[in-house]
């Protein structure tokens, strides 16, 4: 690309100015979401910006920061990516071990090959001519040619064990390529491998490292080699001798450090510094004079705490002078000489969603991320917004939809616990301490009165939602087991109201299941506890708990009664006011007026069982979603009539599983939330024929 004018880059869509409509799967009106974040490269010239995610890939305009492609989205799941330096190919791999070679003008596919393990670190040569990849679980470093993707080398380290980032770098002349190993003294520690290319032999390593190492990069003069480690040291070595001639430190608390040479030499890096207290601080020095050339103060779940990050890179610096990093799992924020300032643009939501419920009305769609916050998305627009405003709040978020239609939210930080009204300025309604991190998700009760979460001895604290005020400690007893570690002690599993909040389940994970009174403030002794191993959640119709024990259980709340159903095949997946499903040998529903099997729902060969499900509100209409299965490109959605168990549809978008389901009031939309970090609207309403 010789200038920004030559790029007539083109999007799969066939309304290019709504993103939402870019690459659609048959039967889908639109995607909410940009799909989880693994991997951010930069174009060696300046004018790209490739973000490759579970759904596929993107391509940013770095000038206007506006999306102009999207790519790969067959299959997705893209885990790296990498531009060549002449700026006419980029390269992508994916979690079925392909690496594919692609025209940066329009996406077509130059080449394809089906490599023997993940790979962890991807890289052209200076020249254009190679293509490497390191690989995740063995120390084997693969080149190839880049235009025919014929196999040109492959390099083992002595160690023969694979490191954690596994970082790759070709020298300037292309003589020697680098990458890193675990040592064989230390599991954290890491080395460096140099090999030559020639030869083929391994001519170097390196150890100073005291933990992984996330990147490597040769000085452009080719006389050094540089390498950044997650112990907070930067270590440069001479080619010529291989010894150390210079280390940086005194870098703070260090998540991540990135060395990179400026085009004239200069070697700088990017680094991200954390604070348990405070927000994380990511800035660019230069390293030989010490001077800062830019920060940025990140809050909330910040770069640091990045679940992409399992994936790969949410921080990327190259050129010496190009830094893009993901914040607040939102953004995209971007730096580089022409704009020596941060500029940020939406890229989100970047966690993968957990659940997802209509508004009454069907024109918001609220969605639940994992570890992240509550996202409102305008159907009409299709534009999001946060469902809690004060910036404050912490943003590991529950969404709970009441009887009356209302949205609320609970939002965790540290220990505090804090119950919002959806989208609304002004103060949290409930104001709680003292919850343990890995206890039960808090709970609202349906009518909107009650709200519970849970303390590490067992404390359900119950709150009254309409003062603020609490109005119960009940005392859950746990199990006591003072050899037990942390990761083995007894804790409060699960909480649970029922739809009329006068009832609360509390599930233990080693003892028992309590079932408790809302108006009394006691425990109900009736309750069968001795028979009953968990707890599944109640009817909607308010008249069982379903319970997990030798088979699935019904207690009779009212009769004060245990049911047996006779399934015991699989897990609970979903219920409305007169039925529930579940999935394991055999997909199941069942009548629970009549407490009986109403149908077997037959699914394909390639699905054993689904995973979510959501009913229509009508309750005429089923729809189940399965997760990813070894073969599957893309994740089936089922669609059923409840009255026949015919199905109706199938629905393949997904590159991975389905995490939730939820169908709008009017039958007209059905959306999906998966795990790739996006959610797709399909048009329901074509498919039921009303």
């Amino acid at each position: 690309m010789e200038n920004k004018q030559s790029q007539n880059l083109a999007p799969v869509s066939a309304n290019e100015n709504d993103v939402t409509t870019w690459a659609l799967p048959e039967g889908a009106v639109a995607r909410l979401g940009r799909g989880r974040e693994p991997d951010i490269a930069l174009s060696p010239d300046g004018q790209l910006l490739a973000i490759g995610t579970a759904m596929g890939f993107w391509l940013y305009d770095l000038e206007t920061l506006s999306p102009i492609a999207l790519w790969e989205t067959e299959r997705g799941m893209v885990f790296h990516i990498a531009f060549s330096p002449n700026g006419k190919w980029i390269a992508a791999c994916n979690s079925d071990q392909t690496l594919k070679v692609l025209d940066i003008q329009d996406g077509t596919c130059l080449r394809e090959v089906k490599t023997d393990d993940y790979i962890s670190g991807l890289t052209f040569s200076y020249n254009n001519q190679y293509l490497a990849a390191a690989y995740a679980r063995s120390a084997i470093v693969e080149v190839w040619h880049a235009e025919t993707c014929e196999p040109v080398a492959q390099f083992t380290s002595d160690t023969e064990k694979a490191g954690f980032y596994r970082p790759i770098s070709f020298s300037p002349d292309t003589q020697l390529i680098a990458s890193t190993s675990t040592s064989d003294t230390t599991d954290d520690a890491e080395v460096i491998v140099v090999w030559d290319m020639e030869s083929g032999q391994q001519i170097a390593s390196l150890t100073a490292h005291t933990y992984w190492i996330s990147s490597l990069c040769f000085s452009p003069c080719g006389q050094f080699l540089t390498s950044g480690g997650e112990d907070g040291t930067v270590y440069v070595w001479d080619v010529s001798t291989w010894q150390q001639v210079r280390s940086y430190t005194d870098f703070g608390d260090v998540y991540r450090i990135i060395p990179s040479y400026s085009p004239d030499g200069i070697l700088r890096a990017a680094i991200v510094n954390y604070d348990d207290t405070g927000p994380a601080t990511i800035s660019v020095r230069n390293l030989e004079s010490g001077e800062q050339l830019y920060t940025d103060k990140v809050w909330g779940n910040t770069v640091q705490f990045s679940d992409a990050d399992d994936w790969g890179n949410t921080v990327v610096f190259s050129n010496g002078s190009q830094l893009a990093y993901e914040s607040r799992h939102e953004f995209i924020n971007v730096w580089t000489p022409e704009h020596p300032y941060r500029r940020q643009f939406t890229h989100s939501p970047i966690s993968f969603p957990t659940s997802a419920v209509f508004s009454d009305d069907g024109k918001t769609l609220a969605v639940e991320h994992h570890h992240e916050g509550v996202v409102l998305w305008d159907i009409a627009s299709k534009r999001s917004r946060s469902a809690v405003k004060l910036e404050s709040t912490g943003k590991n978020q529950f969404v709970y939809k009441t009887n009356s239609g209302k949205l609320y939210v609970a939002s965790i930080q540290e220990d505090n616990v804090r119950l919002w009204e959806a989208d609304r300025d002004g103060m949290p309604l409930v104001e709680g301490t003292g919850r343990e991190y890995w206890s039960a998700f808090p709970t609202l009760a349906p009518t909107g009165t009650l709200f519970a979460y849970a303390d590490a001895d067992g404390t359900l604290k119950v709150w009254d939602v309409r003062n603020g005020e609490k109005c119960y400690e009940l005392t859950h007893r746990l199990h006591e087991d003072d050899e037990a570690d942390e990761d083995n002690k007894d804790e409060i599993r699960k909480l649970a109201f029922s739809p009329d909040g006068s009832l609360l389940a509390s599930e233990s994970r080693f003892t028992s299941v309590r079932l408790w009174d809302m108006e009394r403030g006691e425990a109900i002794n009736t309750f069968p506890v001795d028979s009953v191993g968990g707890i599944i959640g109640f009817s909607p119709c308010g008249q069982y708990l379903a319970c997990i024990g030798e088979e699935i259980l019904l207690w009779d709340i009212a009769h004060r009664k245990l049911h047996k159903t006779g399934l015991n095949q699989g897990p609970f997946i979903s219920a409305c006011r007169h039925y529930f499903v579940c999935s394991g040998d055999e997909t199941v529903l069942y009548d629970l007026t009549r407490r009986e099997i109403l149908q077997q729902l037959p699914l394909p060969e390639e699905s054993d069982r689904i995973f979510c499900a959501a009913f229509s509100p009508c309750e005429r209409y089923l729809a189940g979603g399965a997760w990813w299965q070894e073969g599957i490109e893309k994740v089936p959605i089922y669609v059923w009539e409840v009255a026949s168990g015919k199905q109706l549809a199938t629905l393949r978008g997904h590159p991975t599983d389905v995490q939730d389901l939820a169908i709008s009031p009017d039958n007209s939309l059905l959306a999906s939330a998966s795990y790739d970090g996006s959610i797709l609207l399909w048009d329901l309403k074509s498919i039921i024929g009303s």
